[in-house]
């Protein structure tokens, strides 16, 4: 809205393709993820790269515009008129402030719990086939059939872990070892331990491996160390079961299908199909991508690994060139729709609101493409790439300063 102001044609519509260029703060959660992941011991240098980059690129890209799509359109003089100044009161910036606090908070609340939640329907649905459900339900039997052989019927813990027993320690083992996470310090676990112990003292011998204390006594149980063992098997099943469904469920789901469908050309940029499933799902609104990828990498039971290990976790073959492209291409990605409704309006054109989304995702990739595919070609890490396409740009927007053509007069 504010390019109304701007007199000459050319400038205006310059302006209001590129300033969709610049970063939001909605992009901001998936950098600093990404920085957080491989760029920890240079997060300063890496935030003001990404945070300039795109200014030195939307001059480029500018100056191309001007001299190619926006040739026709007509030039007029530059003239400035200054405003009047006055120094800011703190009422007007408190107020500032709590307004623009509340339009994120309302974007958050409405945009992305909505988007986030039909993101999760369709990286859910349609779900695994019956027989594929079938074949979980089998391997997960005979997991639990081999765990009491292992056990033996003669074993007096037996009798208790049968049937609803199991499914019992389970969720006792699950909140023990939760709790133990979060506890901090010696007399806070010695406090869980007392609470678990009270809960369940049966269920408390296997989960201290049959070592515990009695009366000041320190009691060593085989039977109890025996059932820790072979649960320890079976959970590491179960857990496996559950990533592997999820994984399954994710593939065929619609959104999956997607993703994997453009793999073929987006593995130039180092993106696989689920990066490709969260950057879709930001079209709309770019706080999304962070929301989409706890969705894909969710957390098992009683895991309380945050999102970015998970991630390294899940993509062990990732690099700081993976996610320098992420960024790179993020930073170019369209505007979310309201601000291409914007430039629609303003433009009084949908070809040029096409434009205006189709241009910045080819941009993007051509650039995630060139440092990714280029980066690992020449042997570069994150940041030396960094720094080279920092240099690069530099050097072609210069070069495109240089370029002159003579203006078409109103």
């Amino acid at each position: 809205m504010a390019c109304r102001g701007i007199k000459d044609e050319r400038a205006r519509m310059a302006t209001i393709l590129t300033v969709p260029l610049m970063n939001c703060m909605a992009k901001i959660p998936l950098y600093v993820l990404l920085i957080g992941m491989f760029f920890a011991a240079y997060k300063a240098p890496t935030m003001f790269f990404i945070a300039t980059i795109t200014l030195i690129i939307a001059l480029g890209v500018a100056k191309a515009l001007n001299i190619t799509v926006l040739k026709g359109k007509e030039s007029a003089p530059f003239v400035m008129e200054l405003p009047p100044y006055h120094i800011p009161t703190i009422s007007g910036v408190l107020r500032r402030c709590l307004e623009r606090t509340w339009l994120f908070v309302r974007k958050v609340i409405t945009i992305i719990i909505a988007v986030a939640t039909i993101v999760y329907a369709l990286i859910s649905m349609p779900g695994i086939s019956k027989e594929r459900k079938a074949y979980y339900e089998k391997r997960a039997n005979q997991a639990i059939e081999k765990f009491y052989r292992e056990i033996g019927k003669d074993n007096p813990y037996a009798k208790r872990l049968a049937g609803e027993g199991l499914m019992e320690f389970t969720r006792y083992w699950d909140s023990y070892k939760v709790a133990m996470m979060r506890a901090k310090g010696k007399e806070a676990k010695r406090a869980i331990d007392e609470k678990f112990r009270a809960k369940n003292i049966e269920f408390y011998k296997i989960v201290k491996k049959g070592k515990y204390k009695l009366e000041g006594k320190k009691i060593k149980d085989k039977d109890a160390k025996k059932v820790y063992k072979a649960y320890k098997k079976l959970a590491r099943v179960r857990k496996k079961l559950r990533r592997d469904i999820k994984d399954e469920t994710v593939i065929s789901s619609f959104l999956g299908r997607v993703g994997r469908a453009i793999e073929p050309f987006t593995r130039f940029a180092g993106f696989n199909w689920r990066i490709n499933i969260a950057l879709i799902s930001s079209f709309a609104a770019k706080e999304n991508s962070v929301a989409t990828l706890g969705s894909i990498y969710q957390s098992s039971p009683g895991e309380e690994a945050q999102l970015g290990e998970r991630m390294k976790r899940k993509e062990t073959g990732w690099t700081p060139l993976h996610a320098l492209a992420i960024m790179l291409f993020m930073a170019m990605y369209p505007p979310c729709i309201p601000t291409l409704i914007m430039v629609r309006l303003e433009t009084g054109s949908t070809k040029w609101m096409l434009f205006a989304t189709i241009y910045p995702i080819i941009l993007g990739l051509i650039i995630a493409i060139l440092v990714f595919t280029g980066g690992n070609l020449l042997g570069l890490s994150g940041i030396q790439a960094m720094v080279a396409f920092y240099v690069l740009a530099i050097i072609c927007t210069a070069i495109m300063g240089f370029i002159k053509r003579e203006p078409k007069i109103a």
